[in-house]
């Protein structure tokens, strides 16, 4: 065995053991009871083989009467037995199936929530989607297949193994030679299909991703006439998951030629051996039928085991993706010993702040910049000059290099991230609406909040009466990506948002760079009356929407090139005011 199956193997097992220590506690006893249900259905496997002797022996061959009511009766109680034990033990387990895949969509949406801005844009959301769903439901199909495995078919097997050794010792050891020829043969099979599952996962992934892409911007597809183009990459990625699943498809099914073949020899071999003690010896029928009975009922628990070891192979690849993701630290997370912002007056300072991305381009290179409280700084600056990036590494979406943020004299890396974020509110350019009821939207700022604090944010935002207008008022589901909403009707409801959160620092990342002039226009004094009494930073690429501002910021090169009004700024004739002469059609 190569060195990376070893690896994989032990990884594997890791795994496994972990699994069962993390729900060993809360299942225990269920597993329990399923255990012992399939231990009688295994006994009455085990009883119905033992049964076949005297069926022989004293019914056909004595003709008894007596035995042939006894026989019948003692069927009759193993069948209703076996049916109880089988109801039982299939509602018990699909219970235990059910609440470990919630308990493992729950921890893996506590740990997305956990995440940071970072981690979340290095995957796709096609990904995460498919990733989660696969890995919640790994653990269920796992240990499904080892509690039956074990339970069922393993216990079923050893009961008609004794079965075979009561009636016949040497045509026992026969069976028990062949058996571990094939699992042998079947174990070399599994680490192959676990390689062509990964990648058949993989391939479904990039399919989700396109399909989403394509969904997204299917008015883009249209409109440039890229149907062919598209189709045909969705086209290669399906004909790759086709030869994908074939794969597997072709591995899983060698096992049904090597169990039939194994199977075969045993079988003729038993009756060829059987047959000859009978004739040229005069052995009881009835203990050879007996034997032959629990060849043939071993056969399908022994398939089973076969193909289980196949399944915990294609299981273990979803239960490593699920502990991929559980186990990647977030990287920005908070300090060990983060303390919560005391409220203050919104004031923010940034101290030579030094800030590159991965690919390690300097963006800010010591830059020293103040927002005074209750009033609106705006910050302009040519694109890449790092404005947006700036607000996120307010939000700590990023940590800086070098260089710190201070809220009201409190260094932000030392900050609980939740509690800094909980006095922000943030406003940005694509107005970004959940898909759900308008109601539900706004509540995203202040879970809990009353029915009279929602109509006054929207009345606030001078959404109320539109919202009002619509066939179900504020029970309005907005759609996928709010497509049922006007550009400027999504941006009220985006301020009516930032009026419910009641944060003394507001963000706003050019909140009116999708709308059209008049509609921009018209939102003016809205996010003027939302400003007041607010630290607020405005980005905005539209100057004439930022003359207003108590103080404008020019960025260029990673420093502040300039700072003052609107006017000071025009006087200097410098930056601003050759961005301010370009957008006038002046330059």
């Amino acid at each position: 065995m190569s060195k990376p199956d070893r690896l994989s193997m032990n990884e594997g097992r890791g795994d496994m053991k972990r699994l069962v220590s993390e729900t060993w506690r809360a299942y225990w006893w269920r597993y329990a009871a399923a255990l012992a249900l399939l231990s009688i259905v295994s006994a009455t496997t085990a009883a119905t083989a033992w049964l076949m002797k005297d069926v022989i022996n004293e019914v056909f061959i004595a003709k008894s009467w007596s035995a042939l009511v006894s026989i019948a009766v003692a069927v009759l109680v193993i069948y209703v037995a076996r049916g109880l034990a089988s109801y039982g033990q299939g509602v018990i387990l699909y219970f235990i199936g059910g609440d470990l895949v919630a308990d493992n969509q729950r921890r893996l949406v506590a740990k997305l929530m956990r995440d940071d801005v970072g981690t979340m844009l290095g995957r796709t959301s096609s990904e995460l989607v498919q990733k989660i769903t696969i890995a919640a439901d790994s653990g269920r199909q796992l240990l499904n297949t080892l509690v039956t495995g074990l339970g069922r078919d393993i216990l079923t097997l050893i009961g008609l193994i004794i079965v075979m050794v009561l009636q016949d010792p040497f045509m026992s050891l026969f069976v028990l030679v062949v058996m571990p020829i094939a699992a042998l043969l079947i174990g070399n099979l599994g680490k192959r299909i676990q390689r062509v599952l990964k990648r058949h996962i993989t391939v479904s992934i990039s399919i989700a991703d396109q399909l989403r892409q394509v969904v997204q911007g299917f008015r883009v597809v249209k409109a440039f006439g890229a149907e062919t183009a598209m189709t045909g990459k969705l086209n290669e990625a399906i004909a790759d998951q086709r030869a994908q699943g074939r794969k597997i498809a072709v591995l899983a099914a060698r096992t049904q030629p090597i169990v039939e073949t194994l199977a075969g020899i045993a079988v003729a071999g038993i009756i060829l051996y059987g047959g000859w003690r009978v004739i040229a010896h005069g052995a009881t029928p009835g203990a050879f039928f007996s034997f032959i009975t629990a060849v043939l009922l071993a056969y399908d628990p022994a398939r089973r085991i076969a193909g289980a070891k196949l399944q915990i192979e294609q299981a273990l690849v979803g239960l490593r993706m699920f502990y991929d993701l559980l186990d990647e630290p977030p990287r920005h997370a908070d300090r060990p010993d983060a303390l919560a912002l005391k409220p203050g007056e919104g004031r923010i300072v940034i101290e030579k702040l030094s800030f590159a991305y991965e690919d390690g381009t300097p963006l800010f290179d010591g830059l020293d910049l103040e927002f005074e409280p209750g009033k609106t700084t705006a910050i302009v600056g040519g694109s890449g000059a790092g404005k947006s990036t700036l607000m996120s590494l307010i939000l700590r979406f990023w940590q800086p290099q070098a260089g710190r943020i201070l809220v009201d004299g409190q260094d932000i890396a030392g900050l609980r991230a939740e509690s800094l974020r909980a006095s922000t509110a943030y406003l940005g350019q694509d107005a970004f609406l959940f898909d759900g009821t308008i109601r539900e939207n706004i509540l995203v700022a202040r879970p809990g909040a009353s029915e009279a604090d929602i109509i006054a944010a929207a009345r606030a935002a001078q959404a109320h009466d539109f919202i009002e207008a619509l066939p179900q008022g504020y029970a309005t589901p907005v759609g996928e990506l709010a497509s049922r909403l006007s550009g400027g009707q999504k941006s009220r409801i985006a301020i009516a948002r930032a009026f419910l959160r009641d944060a003394p620092i507001l963000l706003l990342d050019e909140p009116t760079a999708a709308l059209d002039a008049q509609s921009e226009d018209a939102l003016k004094s809205t996010l003027a009356e939302l400003a007041k009494g607010r630290t607020t930073i405005l980005i905005a690429h539209r100057l004439a929407s930022i003359s207003g501002a108590d103080r404008i910021v020019v960025l260029n090169e990673g420093r502040v090139a300039e700072s003052g009004t609107h006017n000071e700024l025009l006087a200097k004739n410098g930056l601003y005011a050759s961005l301010h002469a370009l957008q006038r059609g002046e330059g």
